[in-house]
């Protein structure tokens, strides 16, 4: 509405500010929308099957929030082709403020068919932060030689490996975070040690199972420090790619700018790869490739299917990479030029690169990170790729990008993103095999009345 205002008037310049502050609102929101309607969609299937075959129903759900997707890109592609071949900005913003609305007011009416979901008491950076303070206070302190000395609380004593010489909580992590077990350490050499009890009420204890959830995320940071280059290639994408095509002569239409067709372009192919990657994986698991899905073996195919998606999204970048660096080479010369056409490939890889290392990244993170910092998904893949999205900001006012694209040396930054994104496919490599693919967060369990009863101690009476 604020665009279609501004469109409207002749000065209307804080309208439009305004505008772009509730876009990337309404964009960083599209993937909670997401989320909640696969829930709904989900709990709706599990409520109409005593079985609740769970898989079942997650690609169910999968595949009805496609539809929408589907239909909302027909739209955007009738809109960019036809209409506004004879419509003004004014009537586009008007017909996309009415179609926005009514999509509101249909969302509001499946309001008493909504499910609520129970949300645990502590969120998960809490917990987090909980957990890092109780290890560094306790980070002078040895690691333990039994079990019986970590705080487990009601679960089984498992999960465990030797290293120098003591115990440590799997899964292992990079060496840096490896203090995080002592927030487990529930009996140390102090005299004056108190109740586990007490010291988990003052926050200087956390239970086992806490302590493994989340270390089970630490290694995602090493991982993610990988998509930094990717991420400056997504910024360069949709800024000096723009440029690019601002510069050049229209090929694809005639007397209008084509730079929207090819962000229409790098759009749809970022979709289509991740329909393509999610028919893949629901083929493999119906042709039983994935059969045991929750045994060790299981999760070890899964992950390296999702390893190798994403090293290929990876490659993609380094060729998208390439191929802007020939162009921009290849522009340079009066001879050859080059009109929006030829910028076709580049935003097409684009485009696959961002839908196969992105959907990639959501899936590595569900099958390494235990499944009650699930919720953390969304936060954690948007801070990562946005901290390497604003890595492009330097590159800005530096001698390379000066005030028209002519002037410019766009080429030099574009080869740099090939060499980064290179090195940065053999750091995610060797990261990967090493903390993501053989290791695994196996959900602890607690113990039963008849394993407590087992390992109680015999009465005085029964003893001889």
């Amino acid at each position: 509405m604020l665009l279609w205002v501004s469109s409207s008037l002749t000065s209307a310049d804080r309208a439009i500010y305004a505008a772009i502050v509730f876009l990337a609102i309404g964009n960083n929101g599209q993937k909670l929308a997401e989320n909640f309607l696969h829930y709904q969609l989900q709990q709706k299937m599990n409520s109409k099957e005593q079985d609740h075959h769970t898989g079942t129903n997650t690609i169910g759900a999968n595949i009805w929030l496609t539809a929408p997707s589907i239909v909302g890109y027909a739209i955007t592609i009738y809109n960019a082709l036809v209409i506004q071949y004879e419509e003004t900005y004014e009537e586009n913003f008007r017909f996309a403020a009415l179609l926005m609305g009514g999509a509101f007011l249909v969302f509001l009416f499946g309001y008493v068919w909504y499910r609520r979901e129970e949300l645990p008491e502590e969120s998960n950076l809490r917990k987090i932060q909980r957990i890092c303070k109780a290890g560094l206070r306790k980070r002078k302190s040895k690691y333990p030689t039994t079990r019986d000395c970590y705080y487990w609380k009601g679960y089984k004593q498992e999960h465990l490996y030797e290293q120098g010489e003591g115990l440590r909580l799997l899964p292992r992590v990079p060496r840096h975070f490896r203090w995080l077990d002592k927030a487990a350490i529930s009996k140390t050499e102090d005299p004056e040690d108190v109740s586990a009890e007490t010291q988990e009420e003052k926050g200087n204890l956390c239970t086992v199972k806490e302590v493994r959830e989340v270390k089970s995320l630490f290694p995602m940071i090493y991982l993610c420090v990988a998509f930094f280059a990717h991420s400056l290639l997504m910024a360069s994408g949709y800024t000096f790619f723009i440029a690019q095509a601002g510069d050049l002569r229209n090929d694809i239409t005639t007397n209008r700018q084509d730079f929207w067709i090819l962000i229409l372009m790098a759009n749809g192919m970022n979709k289509m790869s991740r329909f393509i990657c999610f028919i893949i994986r629901s083929t493999l698991g119906w042709l039983g490739v994935f059969k045991g899905m929750e045994n060790d073996a299981g999760k070890f195919k899964r992950k390296a299917g999702t390893i190798i998606r994403i090293g290929f999204g990876m490659l993609c970048a380094v060729i998208c990479s390439v191929v802007a660096w020939y162009f921009e080479n290849r522009r340079g010369h009066p001879k050859q030029g080059g009109t929006t056409v030829t910028l076709i490939p580049q935003f097409l890889l684009l485009g696959m690169s961002e839908g196969l290392v992105h959907g990639g990244l959501e899936n590595l993170f569900n099958g390494h990170v235990a499944k009650s910092m699930w919720r953390f998904q969304d936060s954690f893949i948007g801070l990562v790729l946005g901290v390497g999205e604003l890595l492009i900001i330097p590159f800005i006012f530096s001698s390379w990008v000066q005030s028209t694209v002519d002037k410019s040396r766009l080429e030099n930054l574009f080869l740099m993103l090939a060499i980064l994104n290179g090195v940065f496919l053999l750091g995610f490599g060797y990261y990967s095999v090493r903390y993501a693919y053989r290791e695994v967060c196996p959900e602890d369990e607690k113990v039963t009345l008849e394993e407590t009863l087992e390992t109680a101690p015999e009465p005085d009476s029964q003893r001889v």
